[in-house]
Order: structure tokens, then sequence, then C-alpha cells
């Protein structure tokens, strides 16, 4: 990996970031509509599926962070896109 990759990934990470937060919050917002009262059953489905968007846009966020931080650690050449 050299120099360039390494920032090519640091984008990546910081898409997937941007991502997951973005999810996190479209959920937040979702889950304070209970605060009027139970939610209707589509409400639900839909707070279901925005639960597993968020999940898979964090597992990304996660995978991202870990190899851009072993990157990092390790130094350009410690790891190999390849």
């Amino acid at each position: 990996m050299d120099q360039t990759e390494f920032i090519a990934l640091r984008d990546e990470c910081e898409i997937a970031t941007e991502t997951y937060l973005r999810e996190a919050e479209r959920t937040s917002t979702m889950l304070a509509r209970c605060t009027r009262g139970p939610l209707s059953f589509d409400e639900r489905f839909a707070l279901l599926a925005q639960e597993i968007l968020e999940r898979d846009a964090y597992v990304l966020y996660l995978h991202a962070k870990r190899f851009l931080h072993n990157a990092a650690l390790l130094g350009y050449g410690g790891l190999s896109t390849n």
C-alpha cells in the first residue's frame, strides 16, 4: 500500500462514517416517534428495516476503520490490498 492508496482508504472510511451516522440519525428520529404513542404496524416494520440498514452501515464503518487503523499502525508497506 502506498500513500495514494492510504488516502483513498481514508476517504472510504470517511464515507462509511458519514453513512453510518446518517443511518443512526434516521433511526433516532424514528424512535422519537414512539414518545407520542405506540407505533403502527407499518411504522414498526419501517423501524425494523431501518435498524437493519443502520447495522449494516455500522459493520461497514467498523471494517473500514479497522483496516485504516491497521494500515496507519503498520505503515503503508505493512498491508497489502492484493
